[in-house]
């Protein structure tokens, strides 16, 4: 039970972090600014819970636990690296956003 739990909270933060980088890219659009660092600081607030929660099965199977694979594991473990996956694209396509908005100046 408590690992199912964890692959919960893998999948909600992670949905949580890509929620908030597609939203940031809306805002950066509108060209208001404070919203979208607010909102990639969610990002990586949602991302370090999920690696947290990711870090501790790690650690768990060191030490000699069972973790058990199943496609519920591999299912929360998609969506933490799509998560990571559109951060990082989301960072790239802000920063395009900026400098297009700048030039226009």
């Amino acid at each position: 039970m408590e690992s199912e739990q964890q692959m919960m909270q893998i999948i909600s933060q992670g949905g949580d972090a890509r929620s908030s980088c597609l939203k940031a890219i809306e805002k950066a659009q509108a060209g208001e600014w404070e919203e979208v660092d607010e909102l990639m600081q969610n990002a990586d607030a949602s991302l370090t819970k999920a690696h947290q929660v990711q870090t501790k099965l790690i650690q768990d199977e060191v030490r000699g636990e069972k973790v058990e694979m199943s496609l519920f594991m591999v299912h929360a473990q998609d969506h933490l690296m799509n998560a990571l996956n559109v951060k990082d694209l989301s960072i790239a396509l802000i920063e395009e956003i900026k400098m297009r908005k700048n030039s226009t100046k």
